[in-house]
Order: C-alpha cells, then structure tokens, then sequence
C-alpha cells in the first residue's frame, strides 16, 4: 500500500468537527422536521462474494452470528427483491463498476468461464477484461473529486486492466483472481524464491502474520486508508471487496469447532453440510471484519456522511449457502442464483430499519452514488440502472422502471444451457436458449419456482418473452450457437 501523506490536521480535531456537524445536522433536522440531503457523502461498497440471499442474520439466516451486520440493518434499508445482475461474480462486478447490464458491457460469465466442449451450444465470445473505454464509477467519482480506494477482489481483467487503470488511486489485493488459493497468510503467494501460486493474493507487503486470516488483513487494509481519509478534505468512495465466501472454504479452527457444536444441538443437525458450517464460520469473520471498517468510520466521525452498500456478487453456492425457499443456486437464473441481500444506509436520508420490497439490480448502486455525489451518468446507465434514493426516502423511483432481465448465454452445467430471465412486477419469465421453452412464475404466490404456468397464460408469456427479445436487441446481448462436437446423448 503507498505510504500515507503526513497528516496536515490531526486526525482527533477533525474527527471533533465531522461529530459537530452532525451533532448540529440533527439539530436543524429536529427544527424543520425534513430530511437534508447530505453534501458530496463518503461513498463505501462492502461487497461479500458467493454471498446467498439469507446468509445475513437480518435476511434469515441462524446458524452463524452477525452482531455487527444486525446492527448494520436496523440503520439501513433492507432490500427484499435485491438482485445480481448476473449469476456468476465477473458480470455483477462489471455492472456494479459501469452501471451497465453484464450483456451490454460483453462480460456474461466469470473471467475466463467454464468450457463444456460437448455441450449442444456454444457460448458465444465474452471479454476478458473490463474495457478501458468504459467509464467506472471510480472514474466518475475521481472526476468529480473524490479519492478512490480498492480493496481485495478485481476480477475484471489483469495486467493494464486493474484497478488502478480504471480509476483508482489505489489498488491493494485487486488482480484478475477469482478466489484466493487459501484464505490464511500467505494466501497462495510465495515466502521464499518460488513463483506465486496461480491463485495468490497480490499484497503490497508480505510480512509473516501468524494465522492471519484474509477478511482481518482486508479490514486492516481498508482501517489504514480510511484513517487516512480523515485527515483530507475530499471525499472517498472505497470500493471493499471480500474474497469471502468463495472457495476455498477456509475458517480459524475455533470457529469451526463453535459451529459444530452449535449444529449438534439443533434437531437433524448432524445433516447440516460441512460447507454450511465452515461458511458460518467465515460469516462470522467477515461479520467481524464489517464491523470493524464501521467502527473505523463512526471513530473518525466520517459515518454522519457516508453511504454504505452492503451486497453480494450472486446467489450462494450450494451446499455452503442454504437457499430455500428459492430454487437453485449460483450460476443458475432461478431466484436462488442471483437473489441477494442488500443494505443501504445514508444517515440523515434513510429511514432506519425500513424495508423495500421493489426489485433492485447491481447496476443501481453505480446509479445511487453518482445521483449522491452529483455526477451526471451517460446514456446507458440511464436506460439499465435507477438511483435508490428515492426508495431510501420511501418514495418511487422515477422513471418508473418496466422490468430487469438477466442474459446468460453459457451453459450452467454440461445439462442445463443458456437461459435469459426477465422480471416484470411478480411475474417472472424464464427462457431456454436451446429448445424456446418458457418457464413463467408468479412469484408473489410461488417464490420456490415450482409451477410453470406459461400455459395456463400464454398471452402473459409471450408478452414477457417479447420484452425479453427487445431488451437483448437494445443491449446488442450476443447469443449461442449450435455445438457441431455436441453430444446428442448428454441431454
């Protein structure tokens, strides 16, 4: 990590100010009675990875404890119908950093994909990197005069495409990586003269730290640069993203043995998955870790002005993630594939503890902090994301969006193919790129996806189907093709 400036502001005097102007920001909120619109907030994404939809205490999860995002939760808006843009980590990234859907940017699977040679399609050719033409959200937040920090999972391309080509003034842990090789030091990388593992963490410094596992030192990482942060003037947008849940699933050994015995207690506990139960386990230091970065910014003083997000990149990977009621999980356009929770806090905006039952994508986060720090956005980002601000003050989102739609033009295993998805009010429309079948489900009545009841209203199915088809034409979604080394036997 560079080395920070030398303060020209105590730290302590300038945490004082920040906690005096939100002492009198309360003030003259308690005379008038309205909510201000705060000034050019700090902007914060906490991004977890693999994360399912309820694997957060707030969201119904019970088996790991998370007293900070518990917390977290009765301060923000909870979004029930949060969704990734995509299936997999590399296209809900893109969108999250463009505002963009994942088709409209070429990045439909994760970097580099998963190959199925005897498939009866082929995906058609996804980008390897995020482009640098794209405009990111720490480009248009540097452009407007914020400092930008990155810390942990990239995914969106290597050498020349990292986060410090895309807008950051500082990147620590981002690489074209996936997932680390361990999440305990040194993290697939090398202490002696060998080369780093393929899956390393990259770090700017690889001092030994006994047993230090990878959500502490991302949490350490990101404490350093927020501290930073107080001593400067400008505004910060820090872009925090956790290589935990992902494989490989890894936890301290107490926590793991806490779980356990926590499972043998429960009735029919002893067929709880032991991924389940490491993944609590990581829950819980990421939890930790979460509420550590939080207390650094209510310690600075910094958190009367900073808008947090708090997300996942797609659905939970099973058996780590236990979905249900939903169907399926990652790297499927069932709910239980790209459902995933969301919480948004903007103090002196949000209602505490609300809830939104509205859908929401990725894209909508790059839309909420420009709309917060003022930045214009371009014409895509207008037509593929909404700002939540309005939903954060308990109002409607205008424009009023019409539906949001999911493009997946890869196989999800050697059986299933590429599918398209689009949800429109309760009525969700799912499409077979290889055969046309149409799936629709009314969610409000069948969240779990179990009847298709495109027959019974076909109408209704091919209206969705028709806003589907328009949608991919707009975004110019590239389609699969026939396989000719296909194996007719294989579906």
């Amino acid at each position: 990590m560079p080395k920070a400036s030398k303060p020209t502001t105590p730290v302590r005097y300038l945490a004082t100010m920040r906690c005096l102007v939100s002492i009198l920001s309360l003030f003259l909120l308690a005379l008038t009675g309205c909510s201000p619109t705060p000034a050019r907030p700090n902007i914060l994404i906490l991004l977890v990875d693999d994360l399912g939809w309820r694997d957060f205490g707030p969201f119904g999860q019970d088996l790991a404890e998370t007293p900070n995002i518990d917390a977290f939760a009765k301060q923000s808006v909870r979004f029930t119908a949060a969704y990734s843009a995509g299936p997999v980590c590399s296209p809900t990234r893109a969108a999250i950093i463009t505002g963009q859907y994942p088709a409209r940017v070429n990045i439909n699977d994760w970097i580099p994909g998963t190959r199925f040679p005897k498939a009866q399609t082929l995906p058609p050719p996804d980008l390897d990197q995020l482009p640098l033409e794209q405009v990111t959200l720490a480009e248009a937040l540097r452009g407007a005069g914020y400092s930008t920090f990155h810390v942990g999972k990239w995914h969106l391309g290597g050498a020349g495409f990292l986060p410090q080509d895309q807008g950051f003034d500082v990147n620590i842990m981002g690489s074209h990586i996936g997932h680390p090789a361990s999440h305990f030091f040194p993290y697939g990388n090398s202490l002696d003269s060998k080369p780093a593992a393929s899956h390393a963490v990259p770090l700017p410094t690889l001092e030994r730290r006994q047993d230090e596992y990878l959500a502490d030192r991302q949490a350490d990482e990101a404490i350093t640069l927020l501290r930073n942060a107080a001593t400067q003037t400008r505004p910060f947008f820090m872009h925090l993203s956790f290589y935990a849940i992902h494989t490989p699933w890894e936890a301290p050994a107490a926590l793991i043995e806490k779980y356990q015995a926590r499972a043998r207690q429960r009735p029919g506990g002893d067929k709880i998955p032991r991924a389940q139960i490491i993944a609590a386990a990581m829950i819980e230091t990421t939890d930790r870790a979460i509420g550590r970065v939080l207390d650094e910014l209510h310690a600075s003083g910094m958190d009367a002005n900073t808008l947090v997000f708090l997300t996942s990149d797609n659905g939970g990977l099973g058996p780590a993630s236990d979905n249900r009621p939903l169907r399926g999980q990652k790297r499927s356009l069932w709910e239980g594939g790209i459902r995933v929770p969301l919480m948004v806090r903007w103090p002196g905006l949000n209602a505490p503890g609300a809830i939104v039952s509205e859908p929401v994508i990725s894209q909508d986060l790059f839309a909420t902090a420009c709309d917060a720090a003022g930045v214009p956005v371009g014409a895509e980002v207008k037509e593929d994301a909404r700002a939540l601000t309005p939903l954060l003050r308990g109002r409607a989102v205008t424009p009023a969006r019409e539906a949001i739609f999911w493009h997946f033009p890869h196989n999800e295993t050697a059986q299933v193919g590429p599918r398209g998805a689009v949800r429109r009010g309760q009525l969700k429309l799912i499409e077979e790129y290889q055969t046309g079948e149409r799936l629709l489900f009314d969610l409000s009545a069948d969240p779990s996806e179990t009847t298709n009841v495109a027959a019974k209203f076909p109408d209704t199915a091919a209206q969705l189907a028709q806003l589907l088809h328009a949608w991919r034409e707009r975004v110019g979604a590239k389609m699969p093709t026939p396989n000719p080394q296909a194996d007719h036997g294989a579906n």
